[in-house]
């Protein structure tokens, strides 16, 4: 009876573990979707100025200026793009060039996204069998 017991609260570390896994990877998951979105984001607002730019309109746009505080400015050349290369470097590209930039970034976090959720199903299928377990551990100790 002792080493059921004893089994059971094995049990219930290892529970505790997953669930805090899996805690960390939904958390994780969530940050890498929330890029994925803002890569979304990024293309359509870039496609939208090249589009206003290619019809001759003057593109506008607020920019921050601080404290939740924006201006209205126009953008004078929309062909041009700064984008975040990472490690804290930046490059000027084209539109195109940093578009495609951007899908590949977003192809990359897909990838993450994706194993992220594989390794997520794995952490749930072994908190299910742990679950399965302790139920199988109790009934065995209330015979």
């Amino acid at each position: 009876m002792e080493e059921v017991s004893e089994d059971i609260r094995n049990l219930a570390v290892k529970h505790q573990e997953f669930q805090r896994q899996i805690e960390a990877i939904r958390q994780q998951a969530n940050m890498v979707q929330a890029s994925i979105t803002n890569c979304d984001q990024t293309i359509v607002t870039i496609n939208e100025l090249k589009s206003a730019s290619a019809e001759g309109k003057p593109a506008e746009t607020m920019v921050p200026v601080g404290f939740g505080s924006f201006v209205y400015a126009e953008i004078k050349n929309a062909e041009k793009v700064i984008v975040d290369l990472g490690a804290g470097f930046s490059a000027e590209k084209t539109a195109d060039e940093a578009i495609e930039t951007l899908n590949r970034r977003k192809a990359q976090l897909m990838k993450i996204f994706e194993q992220m959720n594989t390794t997520l199903t794995k952490y749930v299928q072994g908190l299910q069998a742990l679950e399965s377990e302790a139920v199988r551990l109790q009934q065995s100790g209330q015979a």
